[in-house]
């Protein structure tokens, strides 16, 4: 086994863990906290004189796989209006996060971030 094979397999492991045994409100959470730390670090990264491409690269798609995730487990049946609302939020951030990658610009990223945190900060106080 090579050496990246390796990491992939630790990393696959890793996140099997973490979403292994939690129920849906845990994985959600384990989903915004991922969604925000990899805002934050897509921001750090583009405020760079020389970003680390692969970093930015990265980062940037594991937003958008988080946003996908979030959207696509919300509730429209039984949890309206506030299903919409998440929806709306979750696209506004995606959209920023789009817009700004491709701009290497981080006011919409920095938007988004502190979207997720208000909507982590709430999410934790439901349980």
């Amino acid at each position: 086994m090579n050496y990246h094979s390796m990491m992939k397999e630790y990393k696959d492991v890793d996140l099997e863990t973490k979403v292994v045994g939690n129920n849906k409100h845990n994985f959600v959470k384990l989903v915004l906290e991922d969604i925000l730390k990899n805002l934050k670090s897509l921001s750090f990264c583009i405020d760079q004189d020389k970003p680390d491409l692969k970093i930015k690269s990265k980062n940037f798609s594991q937003i958008l796989s988080g946003i996908m995730i979030l959207q696509t487990s919300l509730d429209f049946e039984n949890g309206e209006p506030i299903a919409s609302n998440l929806f709306n939020l979750y696209e506004y951030c995606r959209k920023e996060v789009i817009s700004n990658y491709t701009q290497n610009k981080i006011d919409g990223i920095n938007s988004s971030i502190s979207v997720i945190d208000d909507i982590l900060d709430g999410w934790k106080q439901i349980n």
